[in-house]
């Protein structure tokens, strides 16, 4: 008999678990036997310290479900929380896991938000953590990792302030990361992401078949 599958959803900046509802929703139609949605306060606390909050979901998770194998969903800087949470916690390594527009190389957007909000000059830097280049060197966690991110297939994306092809948010380019199993880029804006259908069905796809449909 096949071991029971459950997932882990981490939310994205200025979020809380909520916003992964519908992901779980999802997932649990399609056989998913736990769906966990841990919220984090990305703006309030490092990131090291989000990740040790994100290991102890994880591990609460693994101990209801003994023998389950693990999945992983995020949105946004929740990929970025992920990749800190299992280099640096001691954690089982994923079957497979899906990031959505994750910033891996951080984001341009970021910078822009921080001129125009110099937060950072009153020591609260809370977009510090998604600058350019900032997130970069943390690797993938461990297992088959799909990244899907929005575009438009042109230079100009869904924001022409970013300066390349964008879901509005995160830069196409920004969301790569060597260590992909897979990567697809969908029509659809950054926040639309984690409810759009045919993206939740591309996500299921790959957790199910380590491959993103054409």
């Amino acid at each position: 008999m096949a071991a029971p599958r459950v997932a882990v959803c981490f939310h994205g900046f200025l979020r809380t678990g909520a916003a992964m509802w519908w992901v779980a929703r999802r997932l649990r139609a399609a056989g998913w036997a736990d769906v966990a949605l841990p919220t984090f306060g990305y703006h309030l606390r490092p990131i090291e310290a989000n990740a040790e909050a994100a290991a102890r979901s994880v591990r609460d998770l693994l101990a209801r479900n003994p023998g389950a194998d693990l999945d992983l969903v995020t949105h946004s800087y929740g990929g970025v929380l992920a990749r800190v949470t299992w280099a640096s916690q001691e954690l089982p390594p994923l079957r497979r896991g899906v990031l959505i527009s994750p910033p891996n190389q951080g984001a341009t957007a970021a910078e822009l938000l921080r001129k125009v909000v110099p937060l950072h000059r009153t020591g609260w830097d809370p977009f510090g953590q998604l600058r350019p280049g900032v997130p970069a060197h943390w690797p993938l966690p461990p297992g088959e990792i799909g990244i899907l991110t929005g575009g438009t297939g042109t230079p100009r994306g869904m924001n022409p302030l970013l300066g390349d092809d964008n879901d509005g948010t995160v830069r196409v380019d920004e969301a790569r990361h060597d260590g992909a199993t897979d990567f697809l880029v969908v029509p659809v804006q950054h926040s639309l992401t984690i409810v759009a259908p045919s993206v939740l069905d591309q996500v299921v796809g790959f957790l199910q078949n380590g491959r993103f449909s054409a």
